[in-house]
């Protein structure tokens, strides 16, 4: 036996000898990673609500590796909570460490196979949409084979086949899907260079195994769409249609009733004007992976954002619309424009306006998505002026008006919130990589949590370091100032912040899509580098 051993291991040895120019070549591929850490300590703080838990302290890890010789990549994702930050997940989970992305990729030419955990859309994501966001604490990849085929210039071709990833294991159900799509432009040989028209589709498939007294229950669920999308010149215009059959799930109370959406998109550009407008309508569309799932943000097959404008003011962030995939019709429209230097308006530095406008509500019939309903859900209608005064100086002006229907979005609160923001900023620059950024904002409510108010002040300067300081006052039912206090080191591609306040609890969104953040009241640091050979 020994004597196999030691044959073996000499064999191998000659086979690596022999080989060792390409282990030479293979040693000079690409390598590169990336570590995120975000840990808390949390302090008791009765006043704002916050609860310790049982560890008082959390912390998210997350290491990336990715390894790419020619046609040929690999790479693993390993995760440690210990235990998770509070509010990370919608349920709670015990501390963890474990690889929990893993795949071999081969890319050549016009066609791509990934095996292991991938992640992928179809469309806008309505039908399918794999990704992860760890701001919100999502993360649905795949795990299967995801094959990218293009047997003509016009034509793209895609496959999957897997299961959904659940917090650190797999959903029990199957997903498998098609998606097609065809520039018609280059099929039919257009000679113009200003129009580009493709239309495309897909299909998506899940299996659930089910096992209960219920007769003729659905074990499948389809999804279908099919979508165009038009530009010429500055104009573009793109939509999408989706049909769902029947998805009876605890999410939507076992309905059997047949999802559907519709998107439209549009877009123009030309000079100093701007313009995007968004429609969209759906009912009974969350397609989640297991019908037992009492959490949307966990394994979801598609993506459902919210499509407002995405504000960075504090206070206008107290109330946020989250989709309701149950039902809902609305959409938003954006405008911009540039007074260029020298112009009447624009001054000597110029100025840039943006309007935006947004409105959701009810169905007024859940058979018709295009029929709108009397029930209004979310209204926000808001403009920002931003002007620059000198080389060294410039300003922000921003106004909101919002409803908000607490009911619907939140479950909890007041009935219908109104209310009006009015927020004002600045940056001063007095030397290269040295400046000041301030704001202070206002949001007055007449009920609810009443009024609030809001300060920021952020100092940079030429060494590594920046400072920042921030306070969010509720004035006129809590009085709780909700503070937050902190500094950054940043060098290269690695960078460190500490800080410590108070974290108000309610919604909190990235990308458009929403989980509920806990109070919390303590010292959070974070770092994050990157690295390559």
């Amino acid at each position: 036996m020994s004597k196999k051993i030691f044959g073996s291991i000499g064999l191998m040895m000659l086979v690596a000898f022999s080989k060792a120019q390409n282990l030479n070549n293979f040693i000079k591929g690409h390598f590169n990673g990336s570590f995120e850490s975000y840990n808390q300590y949390y302090m008791k703080d009765t006043s704002i609500g916050a609860i310790l838990p049982p560890d008082r302290f959390g912390s998210n890890n997350f290491l990336k590796l990715d390894y790419n010789y020619g046609d040929f990549t690999a790479g693993v994702q390993f995760e440690a909570f210990l235990p998770p930050v509070l509010g990370f997940f919608p349920t709670q989970v015990q501390s963890q460490s474990k690889i929990v992305n893993k795949y071999f990729k081969y890319k050549k030419e016009n066609f791509t196979i990934q095996v292991g955990d991938f992640y992928e859309q179809f469309g806008s994501g309505l039908t399918l949409r794999a990704f992860e966001n760890r701001q919100i604490g999502i993360n649905n990849a795949i795990e299967g084979v995801n094959v990218h085929v293009k047997p003509a210039e016009y034509l793209q071709i895609k496959a999957v086949y897997g299961r959904t990833r659940r917090l650190f294991e797999y959903s029990k159900s199957l997903v498998r899907g098609g998606d097609a799509e065809i520039d018609l432009t280059k099929l039919l040989k257009s000679k113009s260079t200003d129009l580009t028209v493709s239309i495309g589709g897909s299909a998506v498939n899940k299996y659930q195994e089910y096992t209960g007294p219920e007769q003729e229950f659905p074990d499948k669920t389809n999804a279908y769409s099919t979508r165009i999308d038009f530009q010429y010149k500055d104009f573009n215009l793109d939509g999408e249609l989706v049909y769902m059959s029947p998805n009876p799930q605890l999410l939507n109370n076992d309905s059997k009733d047949i999802g559907r959406a519709f998107l439209l998109n549009t877009g123009y550009a030309s000079g100093n004007f701007g313009m995007n407008a968004t429609f969209r309508s759906l009912y009974n569309l969350n397609f989640g992976n297991d019908r037992n799932e009492e959490f949307p943000s966990l394994a979801p097959i598609n993506f459902i954002p919210a499509l407002t404008k995405q504000h960075d003011y504090l206070t206008s962030n107290i109330y946020v619309y989250a989709a309701q995939f149950r039902g809902e019709s609305g959409g938003q429209i954006d405008l911009f424009y540039n007074f260029p230097a020298g112009s009447s308006l624009g001054g000597k530095y110029g100025t840039k306006i943006s309007a935006n406008y947004s409105q959701y509500g009810s169905l007024d019939s859940t058979k018709n998505i295009f029929s709108i309903g009397k029930k209004q859900y979310f209204t926000d209608a808001n403009f920002e002026i931003k002007k620059k005064w000198s080389k060294k100086f410039e300003s922000t002006f921003g106004f909101q008006y919002l409803m908000y229907n607490a009911t619907v979005i939140q479950s909890a609160g007041s009935p219908i919130v109104y209310g009006n923001v009015v927020a004002l900023g600045g940056l001063y620059k007095w030397a290269p990589k040295k400046s000041v950024r301030f704001k202070f904002e206002h949001l007055q409510t007449g009920n609810d949590n009443k009024s609030w108010v809001s300060g920021l002040a952020e100092f940079s300067f030429s060494s590594p370091f920046m400072f920042f300081v921030t306070d969010l006052y509720n004035y006129g039912k809590t009085n709780i100032h909700y503070y937050n206090m902190g500094a950054s080191y940043t060098k290269n591609s690695t960078r460190f912040s500490l800080a410590y306040g108070k974290q108000r609890p309610g919604l909190f969104c990235a990308g458009g899509v929403c989980r509920f953040v806990p109070a919390s009241h303590g010292l959070t640091a974070t770092l994050t580098t990157s690295f390559a050979n």
